[in-house]
């Protein structure tokens, strides 16, 4: 899976914007992924991103719309990963609700 490099940009942005540090990026998934320590939270794949959650707040964020389960190949979902679709990410504040939920999966 590619992913936006765009989107990569405004996650970093978004993430200094909301004073967070020690954020490490690489290769994830065959995405882009944003970790803290070992652990990601935020993955840009696609043109979506694929969030770390908390499992109260995975169960949650199914009803929203524009997210699904993450489920590589089409198999039974990862654990408490779901993707949001781009357009629920649209703006900065958005983005940065959605990246706080990723950071308080990881324990941030």
């Amino acid at each position: 899976m590619t992913f936006d490099p765009g989107l990569v940009a405004r996650v970093a942005d978004v993430l200094e914007q909301i004073g967070e540090r020690g954020v490490r990026q690489k290769n994830v998934f065959g995405g882009w992924g944003f970790l803290i320590g070992k652990h990601a939270f935020a993955i840009v794949w696609g043109d979506g991103v694929i969030f770390k959650l908390t499992s109260d707040d995975y169960h949650r964020a199914l009803d929203e719309p524009g997210v699904v389960p993450f489920a590589p190949g089409g198999d039974r979902p990862m654990g408490t990963w779901a993707v949001v679709e781009a357009d629920q990410l649209a703006e900065d504040p958005q983005l940065g609700d959605w990246l706080r939920r990723g950071l308080l999966a990881v324990g941030r």
